[in-house]
């Protein structure tokens, strides 16, 4: 039995939105002003290869049945898809497979949608006063969210450095103890949606 191209395209798409979701949701949101459980959308991660994967196959048989159908065509010389419509043509299956592999490549690049806060001329602005405070933050699963993250804490005053590791969960800033407290910094992080608390320090 032969599957729709129309659901096979829907297919792929749907899955690799659904690969991409977690790294989508927080840069849309952010351009939406809307702020929320964004962490919600992690449990895509474990996912991801299995959706890629869905993505690549069902691609791979839409071009596959439409590649065959046009040797059809033209081996026996049949009418009606002489001038097939752009929905049918293989354009349409070309521009569709491009917009899923964006999708599915979105966590790659998805840090350049963000940004860069300039960083108050880190170690010559650094004084006595500087200190470091260690955020948990849950939820993130690439570097955008990592990006996410360094901007919200970046447009604070005060702070001079922020490293993020979705990896690890966590983010080291430093920061201007005169300018900004550690209660302003988990504040601003908190902004982005993540699960974030901070470190207790171990004695």
């Amino acid at each position: 039995m032969r599957t729709s191209p129309t659901r096979l395209l829907g297919t792929g798409l749907l899955a690799a939105l659904l690969a991409s979701l977690c790294c989508i949701a927080p840069l849309l949101a952010l351009v939406g002003g809307v702020t929320g459980a964004i962490s919600a959308f992690g449990w895509v991660e474990p996912f991801r290869p299995y959706l890629a994967g869905i993505t690549v196959a069902v691609l791979a048989l839409a071009w596959y049945q439409r590649l065959k159908a046009r040797k059809s065509v033209v081996s026996c010389a049949c009418e009606g898809e002489a001038n097939p419509t752009f929905w049918k043509s293989n354009k349409f299956l070309l521009a569709v497979s491009c917009v899923a592999l964006l999708l599915l490549t979105f966590p790659e690049y998805a840090g350049a949608f963000y940004r860069q806060q300039p960083v108050a001329k880190a170690a010559s602005a650094q004084t006595d006063f500087t200190q470091s405070v260690k955020l948990q933050v849950k939820g993130m699963t690439c570097a955008g969210c990592e990006a996410h993250v360094n901007q919200e804490i970046g447009k604070l005053s005060g702070v001079f450095s922020v490293s993020t590791s979705y990896e690890k969960g966590s983010a080291v800033i430093k920061y201007d103890s005169t300018k900004v407290k550690p209660m302003q910094i988990l504040q601003a992080a908190k902004k982005t949606g993540y699960t974030v608390a901070i470190e207790d320090k171990k004695p």
